[in-house]
């Protein structure tokens, strides 16, 4: 069964001072919380700035990478992503209360594929070992992240509470605004494009399974 590694840096953190670690550990609290049914092993802070968790699924990672970005933006942070695909060694049971226990080629490609995303100052890559379907993969991320550097904080605050409710009405009742202008911010800034895709590649993932 393969499994999804998921790496995170924050990006320029140290401008930020000793804040930044603060705010990380509290979007990596929540992130454990809300997704404690998927994580096979659960984030953990490294190194201040970095993270690191293991989903047992990979069609689950496009919703929890873009959620925790989301979360770090409102809190006035960012990130670079690598998600590796494969087998992992050191599970018992199918859990690990930390991923500092595992290894395994999903590991190995996650910290190659992050160590692409810093070199081509990029959102997000993906390695799974198969290049065909990696090429197809990251032309997809790399599109988000062009449209998600786009985006004002203000979005990504309405998208991550669009993640966890999956109503426009429910944002715009949050927000104090009416749908159509939720939905139109949406349509305008390309972030319901970047739902479709980042739906479309889950699903392939799933599919894969």
């Amino acid at each position: 069964m393969d499994y999804a590694a998921l790496n995170g840096d924050l990006v320029a953190s140290r401008t930020q001072g000793p804040e930044a670690p603060r705010r990380l550990a509290q979007v990596i609290e929540e992130a454990n919380q809300r997704y404690a049914k998927i994580l096979t092993a659960p984030f953990a802070q490294s190194k201040g700035d970095a993270f690191q968790a293991l989903l047992r699924n990979p069609g689950h990672f496009p919703r929890v990478l873009l959620w925790l970005e989301a979360r770090l933006r409102e809190k006035g942070l960012a990130a670079r992503y690598g998600v590796g695909l494969g087998e992992v060694e050191g599970l018992q049971d199918a859990f690990a209360p930390s991923p500092a226990l595992l290894t395994g080629p999903a590991f190995l490609r996650a910290e190659a594929a992050l160590a692409e995303a810093r070199e081509k100052r990029i959102l997000a890559a993906i390695q799974s070992g198969e290049a065909r379907w990696d090429g197809a993969a990251n032309a997809a991320l790399l599109l988000l992240g062009y449209l998600a550097n786009r985006w004002p904080q203000g979005a990504w605050r309405r998208l991550r509470m669009y993640l966890e409710t999956g109503q426009f009405k429910a944002v715009a009742a949050a927000e104090g605004v009416s749908y159509q202008a939720v939905y139109k911010q949406f349509a305008d800034r390309g972030v319901r494009t970047a739902l479709l895709a980042l739906e479309r590649l889950a699903k392939g993932l799933e599919d894969d399974q």
